[in-house]
């Protein structure tokens, strides 16, 4: 049974192979993988074989890979945890909205949903991700789900441009800024 976001229409679900066409399909505009870690060109058959890797990675526990979900469209993009650590209790998200979808608050949604899973339902205490300095409307929703900067290091992907910069971020289950100095360990 696929999880609402309870902001409404939003629904969050594991990858599985009923999202195989569409997820090839969005996956495939290159205005999507510009700014994502999905390859350009988006060869023919990877949604499948993305699929089944994201699967076993599941039953492993080491990602959890969530199809984004709009009711009347279907599978609308992706929001993942991968390099899940208990021992660390962290984790890294990612995540990308197919451009029909653009605009719509949805990469946001998406995301709290999966924050919420990695810090309630997994008791992560962190997650990171990294976007580039460029990618404005990825800036925007981790500003707005309160990542804070770690480092800015110089592009060596030769996907992205070379002049541009990675941003690190990090997201603690409790900010720093809830969290009183007179508190007691135990």
């Amino acid at each position: 049974m696929p999880a609402a976001d309870s902001s409404d229409a939003l629904l969050m679900e594991p990858v599985t192979r009923l999202h195989t066409a569409a997820l090839q399909a969005l996956a495939s505009d290159p205005a999507v993988s510009a700014t994502s870690h999905l390859p350009s060109p988006y060869p023919p058959g990877h949604a499948e074989a993305w699929i089944h890797a994201a699967t076993e990675a599941r039953a492993k526990g080491e990602a959890f890979h969530f199809a984004v979900m709009l009711p009347q469209e279907g599978f609308v993009g992706c929001c993942s945890l991968m390099a899940v650590s208990p021992r660390e209790r962290s984790a890294q998200v990612s995540y990308w909205i197919g451009r029909p979808y653009w605009g719509r608050g949805l990469a946001t949604r998406a995301t709290r949903w999966v924050l919420g899973f990695a810090f309630e339902a997994l008791k992560l205490e962190r997650v990171r991700t990294c976007v580039l300095d460029g990618n404005i409307a990825s800036l925007r929703v981790l500003e707005k789900l309160g990542f804070l900067p770690l480092l800015r290091a110089p592009n060596r992907n030769p996907k992205f441009p070379l002049d541009a910069s990675l941003v690190f971020f990090e997201r603690l289950a409790v900010p720093l800024s809830s969290r009183r100095p007179d508190a007691q360990d135990s």
